[in-house]
């Protein structure tokens, strides 16, 4: 009996040394936020991605990757606003080209990572011009903002994704499409 309780107390202190270091390593490391890229309706592509957003710890800079699989001649990224149609709104900031705002082709296919970066105040454009890059990382957490890949073919955009929650249940999961959200 004595060797049973002794097993259970080290497999409890275990799993608790394990869970105080997986939340050592996120509050040290930042938080972090994907964002699923699909197919606007209508649009014509084998084309997907994501998108992930990284807020240091001072709160002060965003660190983003943007990876694509099959996208046939990109021109530019941004993150906006999701508009009152889950459509993309206002830009808030360019992902891509990541030297400032002008299209910049990609030619032919293309998979993997397109832009990666940082985002910082001074990046930050329409209703978050003078605002923090936390409050940008705010809006794609809770899906207020949402990333858009436009290509030559589909100049007002061909992939777009918003950050929706991890969990879903199961009447979710079967109801969910492949098309992006909000088209």
């Amino acid at each position: 009996m004595r060797k049973i309780v002794l097993t259970v107390l080290g497999v409890v202190a275990f799993l608790a040394f394990i869970a105080t270091g997986a939340a050592w390593a996120n509050l040290m490391h930042g938080e972090r936020v994907k964002v699923k890229l699909g197919t606007i309706p209508g649009v014509k592509t084998s084309a997907s991605g994501d998108a992930v957003f990284k807020l240091s710890k001072d709160g002060m800079t965003i660190h983003f990757k943007l990876t694509l699989k099959k996208i046939d001649n990109a021109t530019m990224a941004h993150v906006h606003v999701v508009g009152d149609n889950g459509t993309p709104a206002a830009i808030l900031a360019w992902i891509y080209p990541t030297t400032g705002m002008a299209p910049s082709l990609r030619e032919g296919s293309f998979s993997g990572t397109l832009a990666e970066g940082d985002i910082t105040a001074d990046k930050l454009l329409g209703p978050l011009k003078g605002g923090t890059v936390k409050d940008l990382y705010e809006k794609i957490e809770h899906g207020t903002a949402g990333v858009a890949i436009h290509t030559k073919q589909n100049g007002s955009g061909e992939l777009w994704g918003i950050h929706k929650e991890k969990k879903k249940s199961q009447a979710e999961k079967k109801t969910s499409s492949g098309a992006a959200p909000g088209y």
